[in-house]
């Protein structure tokens, strides 16, 4: 899997770098590397840099307003 927006790909760059980031933030180191991995020589700098929370008015998406 790789990383959904700019922040995310900082987070799983220091997890992945280092132990105490990985448990301060719950995330896995091996998870952390995966990620990494995965988005090793992909294009960050066109992503958001965050993603909108699941379920707010500002996400576009089909339904009631």
């Amino acid at each position: 899997m790789t990383v959904k927006s700019k922040a995310q790909n900082r987070l799983m760059r220091a997890a992945a770098r280092d132990p105490k980031v990985a448990k301060k933030t719950g995330v896995p180191q091996k998870v952390a590397k995966e990620m990494v991995d995965a988005t090793h020589g992909k294009k960050v700098g066109k992503m958001p840099e965050k993603m909108p929370k699941r379920g707010s008015r500002t996400a576009t998406h089909k339904g009631k307003k």
